[in-house]
């Protein structure tokens, strides 16, 4: 038995996502029934499904297969958290499900897993919390490249909405190390070679010079910064790092939120995280919005 789903996340867009759910009156407040029971050979059994005739005409009003849930996320967590483990954790096992995820945290991306297609979530985020993927690390010098960002959001086939008043954004890439290269200076070295007389010659040496690192994507946790490169922080790559001239070169910046590391003359930055993977899967309500969204979508 799945717990009753609680009404008071607001908007008909919660509503859209438990539709064809009959409502009770439950200590003054309507709540969703999850099941309806009907009392066949003297057993109470559970119906699949509740028609009503109304007009001349059947109607479906309740679909009883659907696991019915409602979970607020608390607390910034820099770990993904999986819809599946929690409807697991309830006691469901099966694949059709109804109810909404409400994000009151900065969290670290978000599964919605996999779905019947006739399940649907309500995915609220509030004013100034946040999905986010972490960001890239900065490529070393001496020309690697920067890491990839991650991504913020999937679904796998689950269908969803979304609600979105805050923001869903994509790690930053890395930013790409520089060159390395060397400093070459000359030397005269001096010894005898008549009597009574010196000579000279000149002998060419080297040192070697470094390319800076690349920054650090912006995410949660930003990526790391790579010599010298500075880490990424929650909205902003960090700068690359400095080199030591001779030829070589500095690195490479990291990318803001959903936003690509930048190139050095050496390494490539790394690629952004998408935004949301999974926005085929992506369902319209009344009072649903896309709102801020950074890195794209993309339909896998």
């Amino acid at each position: 038995m799945a717990i009753p789903y609680n009404t008071t996340v607001t908007g008909t867009s919660v509503r859209d996502a438990l539709d064809l759910h009959l409502r009770v009156k439950h200590s003054g407040a309507w709540q969703h029934a999850e099941d309806v029971q009907v009392k066949h050979s003297g057993a109470w059994r559970d119906t699949k499904e509740v028609w009503v005739k109304s007009g001349g005409t059947w109607r479906l009003v309740h679909e009883g297969e659907h696991f019915l849930f409602n979970v607020t996320l608390t607390g910034n967590s820099n770990t993904q958290w999986n819809l599946s483990t929690y409807i697991t954790g309830q006691g469901y096992s099966g694949s059709k499900i109804k109810g909404a995820v409400t994000v009151n945290n900065v969290q670290q991306r978000l599964n919605l897993n996999s779905y019947s297609s006739d399940s649907k979530v309500y995915l609220r985020i509030n004013s100034g919390k946040r999905i986010v993927g972490a960001g890239g690390n900065g490529g070393n010098r001496g020309g690697n490249n920067g890491g990839n960002g991650q991504r913020a959001l999937r679904s796998v086939t689950t269908p969803f909405i979304i609600d979105n008043g805050g923001i869903i954004a994509g790690g930053g890439g890395g930013g790409g190390g520089g060159n390395n290269s060397n400093c070459v200076y000359q030397n005269t070295n001096y010894f005898g070679c008549m009597k009574g007389q010196q000579c000279s010659e000149l002998v060419q040496n080297q040192s070697p010079a470094y390319g800076g690192g690349g920054g650090g994507g912006a995410g949660f946790p930003g990526g790391q910064g790579k010599n010298g490169g500075n880490n990424g922080q929650n909205f902003s790559g960090g700068g690359g790092g400095a080199s030591d001239g001779c030829g070589s070169n500095a690195g490479g910046g990291g990318g803001d939120l959903g936003q690509n590391g930048q190139n050095a003359t050496g390494g490539n930055g790394g690629t952004k995280g998408t935004g949301v993977e999974g926005w085929n899967h992506k369902l319209s309500a009344n009072n649903d919005g896309n709102g801020d969204i950074r890195g794209g979508t993309t339909n896998t």
